[in-house]
């Protein structure tokens, strides 16, 4: 499930983003397992309504989701982007 997140990410980031850094973080926590993938690129509003076709951030948090874990996505104009997806153990 992670593996679908990074791969998401990285993604957006080379289609996206033009990012000259893009960084991968995977931990084992007490109760799970965490990863980030952040880029230093272009950024954008992740309140804004997405475009038609553009469905990979949301089935991955639905996936997570229903795993019990979460997706969070960080990111502003012009600020790079961080996804973050943790998951638990069981």
């Amino acid at each position: 499930m992670l593996y679908r997140v990074a791969r998401e990410a990285l993604s957006n980031a080379t289609a996206h983003a033009q990012p000259s850094v893009v960084t991968i973080t995977a931990r084992r926590t007490d109760v799970g397992f965490v990863l980030e993938v952040a880029d230093d690129g272009v950024g954008f509003d992740p309140a804004a309504p997405r475009r038609d076709g553009h469905l990979g951030l949301q089935i991955v948090r639905d996936t997570v989701r229903e795993a019990g874990g979460q997706v969070t996505v960080r990111s502003a104009p012009g600020a790079g982007t961080t996804v973050a997806a943790s998951v638990p153990l069981t």
